[in-house]
């Protein structure tokens, strides 16, 4: 009967969160667009620049995660240059790619050079978590004069061992059942927060959506990252960890260190896979540390108190 009453209540959780998160951002001085890129109704917030950085910096989710993910994070970074936090394709506010209910990889992409082309208009430094760090190193890649520079939080998509090698996260994801959100959520976190643990049927909700369960089925090995692509890039790079990420195979830091030798790397104690809502404030602070090298300049830390 307990359990009845709860699931109204956990289902409504996770609107309530994004509802808050998303005022909080007005709050704060972010606006919300819409626009249309690469044939797909995009939606981004956008916090202008402080003072006079000049950087633009573009924020990109993970899989079944949201623009608000970073919102404690955007009003930190603002004194770097004007700040931009993207739905991506089929997450969020943003809508899919014409005929489909799940977007690829490669029209993730797209999706971010058309935001920086159409909408930033310069060279970006792009920040990325999980399947947000794969598309970073996509686009950078693909179109390395729309990067100035990439920072990974723990980014997905390191071949590894092909398919095989990613079959526990893929099957984890899968959440057969509503208990397996709370061993989702222990991977990703270790010691999740409270409200979420609340929000366990809504969040079961979202990773069975087509936009999740579509996608994983069409993952091919062709869009996953080789070791001679990451060798390859021409961007400055940097990478965060959470030593407590669970979430990820174990092995995709160490193909992401061994094939990036040269990265910036901060590997966060007690942190899972989401650094950019459980560590904010090491999050901007190393950001700050990344924009300086590339800019040649350097930007007022963030204050300790911004909440």
């Amino acid at each position: 009967m307990v359990g009845k009453l709860l699931t109204p209540l956990s289902t409504a959780a996770v609107p309530l969160i994004y509802g808050i998160s998303h005022r909080m951002l007005l709050r704060l001085g972010a606006t919300s667009h819409e626009r249309r890129l690469a044939g797909i109704r995009a939606h981004y917030y956008l916090m202008p620049a402080r003072g006079n950085g000049q950087l633009p910096i573009l924020l990109l989710h993970g899989i079944a995660d949201r623009a608000q993910t970073w919102s404690f994070v955007m009003p930190r970074l603002t004194d770097i240059g004007p700040v931009y936090a993207l739905d991506l394709a089929g997450f969020g506010l943003s809508g899919f790619p014409p005929g489909q209910r799940y977007a690829t990889i490669s029209q993730q992409v797209a999706l971010v050079q058309a935001m920086i082309r159409d909408v930033i208009g310069r060279p970006t430094l792009l920040v990325g978590n999980s399947m947000g760090g794969w598309i970073a190193v996509r686009v950078a890649l693909a179109s390395p004069e729309l990067v100035a520079g990439i920072v990974l939080l723990a980014p997905g998509g390191a071949l590894l061992r092909g398919r095989e090698s990613w079959e526990p996260f893929l099957q984890a994801i899968e959440l057969p059942d509503k208990r397996a959100v709370r061993t989702v959520l222990r991977q990703m976190y270790g010691r999740p927060p409270l409200p979420l643990y609340f929000a366990g049927e809504g969040l079961w909700m979202i990773f069975r959506r087509d936009p999740v369960t579509q996608f994983v089925a069409a993952i091919d090995e062709r869009d996953m990252l080789y070791p001679e692509e990451l060798r390859s890039l021409r961007v400055p790079v940097a990478m965060i960890w959470g030593d407590a990420d669970h979430f990820i195979p174990r092995e995709s830091r160490d193909f992401f260190c061994t094939n990036i030798p040269n990265a910036r790397v901060l590997i966060l104690p007690n942190c899972g896979h989401m650094p950019q809502q459980q560590r904010p404030r090491e999050v901007a602070a190393f950001i700050h540390d990344v924009a300086r090298d590339i800019t040649g300049t350097s930007v007022n830390t963030p204050s300790q108190s911004t909440h």
